[in-house]
């Protein structure tokens, strides 16, 4: 199922206005609602590509922009949401929830949810908080299992003003989400890090002084991987073809682990510099006069891995970790490439590291 704030049908597949259960009052007078009322009068032809995500500097904004008139809208989703599904396909196994920016490995969820028991009342995915709440984050994807929708789906019908009121007054509806699958009597399982709130290149494969992650029982360099979140168009369909080459030279029962990811698909990327790009590069250095100034500044330090030079102010910044990084204007990002290489190879081979167990794993 897809879900929207407007029934319509996209390329032959059916969307579902996620808002249309929301309450009268709700729908016809809460501030949240104008781009929605606007939408349902005017069609999709009225809406500003702005209202919807922001400029492409703010995509990967984690914290999403709360101004923003179709973030005020997204909060509203999240019950109505996952009640409909429930009503629409009661006797599904799993139910698996992804926002458009959402890249989710077909293969490998198969894998591990035919590890767990559906017959459990399993909610789990990403954990986030807000205060003292912990919750699913809805932007990596998570997963609900029948007996856990069916009680979510049974407390929505009897306390929908309370939620109501609740998400009213809230700005995150993963949250919301979160808080009335609890009060259902459904707990959260930990299944992170095989579903990610980034993408591939924001990562943080090593800590930030180059060495492996201290406690080896949870490098995400030695998981399986399930889901990356911010994933532009433009990534999604580049890494769709990666997991597909992938999936033809691997048998379909081996698994896509983080390092596998780091190696075959996101150092390739590193090997030549990168104009309007930011590799996140965090160590400021003295102002250089040129990017070849830069360059050398990354050299000399033995542990500079890649390095970054903004044109506008001078700046140029390096890093001992490598990243990817991000689209960003007027930043030149470079990799040292035989040090990234190193950097692979001289990782701790992994070890017992799996598929999380839900039902131990706090």
């Amino acid at each position: 199922m897809i879900f929207s704030d407007l029934e319509e049908t996209y390329h032959g597949e059916h969307i579902y206005d996620t808002l249309d259960s929301a309450s009268p009052e709700i729908r016809d007078n809460n501030k949240d609602f104008e781009l929605y009322r606007r939408l349902q009068r005017g069609g999709r032809q009225v809406l500003d590509p702005s209202e919807l995500s922001g400029t492409p500097e703010a995509f990967s904004n984690t914290g999403g922009n709360q101004e923003n008139a179709g973030w005020k809208l997204d909060k509203w989703k999240f019950m109505p949401m996952v009640n409909r599904t429930f009503h629409e396909y009661p006797d599904m196994k799993w139910y698996v929830f992804i926002e458009a920016d959402t890249f989710l490995l077909w293969t490998m969820l198969q894998q591990y949810l035919s590890r767990l028991d559906h017959t459990k009342a399993i909610y789990a995915g990403s954990p986030s908080f807000i205060a003292d709440e912990l919750f699913a984050h809805g932007g990596s994807g998570f997963i609900l299992s029948q007996p856990a929708l069916s009680s979510v789906a049974t407390y929505y019908a009897s306390h929908k003003p309370e939620i109501e009121q609740l998400t009213e007054g809230h700005w995150a509806g993963d949250c919301v989400l979160g808080i009335f699958t609890r009060r259902s009597g459904v707990q959260f399982h930990n299944i992170w890090p095989h579903f990610q709130g980034d993408y591939p290149g924001l990562l943080p494969y090593a800590r930030a002084d180059g060495r492996p992650v201290m406690d080896d029982k949870l490098r995400e360099w030695c998981y399986p991987t399930v889901s990356y979140h911010h994933m532009s168009s433009d990534m999604i369909r580049d890494f769709w073809h990666f997991e597909q080459e992938w999936a033809k030279s691997h048998d379909q029962t081996e698994t896509l682990l983080n390092k596998d990811v780091f190696r075959d698909f996101v150092m390739p990327q590193m090997m030549e510099g990168k104009a309007d790009w930011d590799n996140l590069s965090d160590a400021e250095v003295a102002d250089a006069k040129s990017v070849e100034e830069c360059r050398t500044r990354c050299e000399v330090q033995p542990d500079c891995k890649q390095y970054s030079f903004e044109t506008a102010t001078r700046k140029c910044r390096t890093r001992i970790d490598p990243r990817l990084g991000k689209p960003t204007n007027g930043t030149i990002s470079h990799w040292l490439w035989s040090r990234v290489q190193h950097f692979e190879q001289d990782m701790a081979p992994c070890g017992a590291e799996s598929w999380r167990d839900p039902y131990v794993w706090p």
